[in-house]
């Protein structure tokens, strides 16, 4: 009889003690691992990306600056070569009949002069192709360099002379900052776009005079 007792008890203990674990809501460490390892990637990718920007002072933007233009230039030969090439190889292929010309011009003349077209444009399509390598080569980087850049430009906007002071004797100097390599070059920029803005104020004032 003692022993039924007891037994009955412990059952309802125990249904008691299985009732109240299963009524608890699952703590956090029985999340789903992929979507923990998800959330744990995406969170280290944004903090080194957030690094990248914050490593990246206004020295360490124009240093890459300058090599992404290297990348840019040195990728307009191999582009011109290639477009030289493919122009040559379709205009070879073509028939030539010397008693027919095209607009008063032999053949030949015309068909040469489009393969020099075919690698002038391979030239000027290379900084672009440069710059599309460029970006795969350096992912993070490259788009941290993007931010900085058009941080630089709305300076570059904000510092630079009014247009309307120019003239032929006074041209406006770098209007887009293209050629600021450095912050001793930006720096010489702004001393120029003041005397621009100076030389243009001086004359506009000199001709209200009259």
């Amino acid at each position: 009889m003692i022993i039924g007792t007891f037994t009955t008890s412990a059952s309802q203990s125990l249904a008691r003690v299985s009732k109240t674990l299963l009524s608890r809501p699952l703590p956090a460490y029985r999340l789903s691992s992929f979507h923990t390892t998800t959330a744990f990637r995406k969170t280290a990718s944004s903090n080194s990306s957030n690094e990248v920007k914050l490593n990246l002072d206004w020295d360490g933007f124009f240093k890459m600056r300058r090599q992404r233009r290297l990348w840019e230039r040195l990728a307009a030969l191999p582009c011109a070569m290639l477009g030289l090439g493919a122009g040559a190889a379709v205009f070879a292929s073509l028939p030539i009949n010397p008693q027919q010309t095209f607009m008063g011009l032999d053949p030949l003349i015309v068909f040469s002069g489009a393969t020099m077209f075919c690698g002038v444009l391979g030239f000027v399509i290379g900084p672009s192709v440069g710059r599309v390598w460029y970006r795969i080569g350096n992912g993070e980087m490259a788009r941290a360099i993007d931010a900085k850049e058009a941080e630089f430009f709305k300076h570059v906007r904000a510092n630079r002379s009014d247009p309307n002071f120019s003239s032929a004797s006074n041209p406006l100097p770098d209007f887009y900052g293209e050629k600021i390599n450095s912050l001793s070059g930006y720096r010489q920029w702004l001393r120029k776009q003041r005397e621009h803005e100076r030389k243009g104020t001086f004359k506009l004032g000199s001709t209200k005079r009259k």
